[in-house]
């Protein structure tokens, strides 16, 4: 099996979780603690992005022959799984 193949397989999968994920958070009631741990969730997952962004910058400038593909793949996956985790986190700990 081609190796892009599969990580493009691996986006897709991580797009029907993310999606699953996100019907079953718009299924629950608002209210002020789930807005914070929207908040909360969305703040890791910016913050994990921009370190896989400096992460994936700093890798791209010592071996630049890197399909950017993966770059983007990285980024991608790093966003959606972030704030995945993120909100399950502050889900239970607030």
């Amino acid at each position: 099996m081609n190796n892009l193949f599969s990580v493009r397989i691996l986006a897709l999968v991580s797009v029907v979780v993310y999606l699953g994920f996100d019907y079953m958070e718009n299924r629950r009631v608002r209210d002020e603690r789930e807005d914070l741990i929207r908040l909360k969730g969305l703040e890791l997952a910016h913050k994990a992005t921009l370190a896989t962004l400096a992460g994936v910058a700093l890798l791209y400038l010592f071996y630049p022959r890197i399909n950017a593909f993966y770059i983007i793949e990285a980024l991608v996956l790093s966003a959606l799984y972030t704030e995945i985790w993120g909100k399950v986190y502050y889900r239970y700990k607030l």
